[in-house]
């Protein structure tokens, strides 16, 4: 049993308690000054969509986020899940490889900013062993109409006339193609099948354009850039679509059983290599052609669907090089966003850096291109004005 303290040595503890909590006090809140207010949590960024733009964005986010302590989360799910998943509300950006359609846009009208961050070239990859570049280093030319044809079902050997009639100097394996395509709601598709309809008035009629397609041949479905291809790499005979970036990594694999197909340029009748500079020619002549034809480029906030369908098969250079799209709230608090100001001002941080830091040649990743001065300053507009 505890001795019971005098009420001498109770005055003495209990004034020593208060003096203790009062040096406590003082030690966190200097004399005079005001309480400072709690530290408010940086939050963490989370994005979403297109696959063909993640390699590029996945480094973006690693080195914005190494400088500003600040973390950026990136879902490669598709150009169309990561629209969807905005639209929804459960991602804070989404990046898409052709900008809103029409009715998609008709919804959010008014609410959204959508403006180009990057940009890069779509390769048509293919794994035919017979005619691997690592061997005969030549290239496989391909046209539109070859393209085309191919996925709707009707060139279906690799020695048919129209592609030997192209490549007079390949032997060409008298095999059957085995076409591979996006099974998700992909930008590649919109980007491949946006091409093929502005080429070919069949297509155009029959399939059209978009994230999803029907396709009208039966082949291999594939789910990501990173799916795609591992399909064509593992499939002999087989034909696909991937943004470079994924050919670069794969170069050598595809070197040894195929190749990236040089692809002609049905209006100044030249074949192109998926290359930075044949990319940057395709992407200036086609801005150049929208300016012409509508007298200047969309706000951030209007409709950039003009935008693609004359970014694809431009008068000259690489016809299937095109911008990748960033779609954003314009407000934060008004779409019901939970620590709305905080958010909005860490996008705002991230796209500004993105938009003119990021396009440094140091800072983009091999198989993109950096903005023109005239896209990115579109952007950088669309940040600055982000709310609250």
């Amino acid at each position: 049993m505890s001795p019971v303290k005098s009420p001498r040595v109770l005055g003495l503890v209990a004034a020593a308690v208060v003096i203790a909590v009062i040096a406590a006090v003082l030690l966190v809140r200097p004399p005079g000054g005001p309480t400072p207010p709690p530290a408010t949590p940086v939050p963490t960024l989370t994005g979403g969509g297109s696959s063909f733009a993640a390699p590029q964005v996945l480094a973006w986010a690693r080195k914005f986020g190494g400088a500003h302590g600040m973390q950026v989360n990136y879902q490669p799910v598709g150009s169309g899940a990561g629209v969807s998943q905005l639209l929804d509300k459960r991602l804070d950006f989404a990046l898409s490889d052709v900008p809103l359609r029409p009715k998609i846009y008709g919804r959010v009208r008014g609410r959204v900013f959508q403006f180009p961050v990057t940009a890069g070239p779509l390769a048509i990859v293919y794994n035919v062993p017979e005619i691997a570049r690592g061997t005969t280093h030549k290239c496989l030319n391909i046209t539109a109409e070859i393209i085309a044809q191919i996925y709707a079902g009707n060139i279906t050997s690799w020695c048919d006339e129209r592609i030997r009639a192209v490549n007079p100097g390949l032997k060409l394996p008298c095999e059957r193609i085995v076409p591979v395509y996006r099974a998700d709601a992909s930008g590649s598709t919109a980007l491949l099948t946006l091409y093929l309809s502005r080429t070919n008035p069949a297509w155009n009629r029959t399939v059209g354009w978009g994230y999803t397609v029907k396709w009208p041949v039966e082949g291999i479905g594939a789910k990501g850039s990173e799916g795609m291809t591992r399909a064509v790499l593992g499939g002999r005979y087989s034909i696909g679509y991937v943004e470079v970036a994924y050919w670069l990594k794969n170069r050598e694999e595809f070197d040894r059983i195929g190749g990236v197909a040089c692809v002609r340029n049905d209006n100044d009748g030249r074949y192109y290599a998926p290359e930075p500079s044949a990319a940057v020619l395709g992407l200036r002549s086609g801005l150049e052609r929208y300016v012409r034809r509508h007298g200047g480029m969309p706000s951030p906030d209007g409709d950039w669907a003009a935008v693609a369908v004359e970014m694809s098969n431009p008068p000259e250079g690489y016809p299937l090089a095109s911008p990748v799209y960033a779609v954003l709230w314009k407000d934060y608090a008004a779409e019901g966003y939970s620590n709305a100001a905080e958010r909005s001002s860490a996008l705002r941080k991230f796209f500004a850096w993105v938009l003119t830091e990021g396009q440094r040649p140091e800072n983009v990743v091999e198989g993109y291109v950096p903005l023109p001065e005239e896209l990115a300053r579109i952007g950088l507009q669309a940040a600055e004005a982000l709310k609250p």
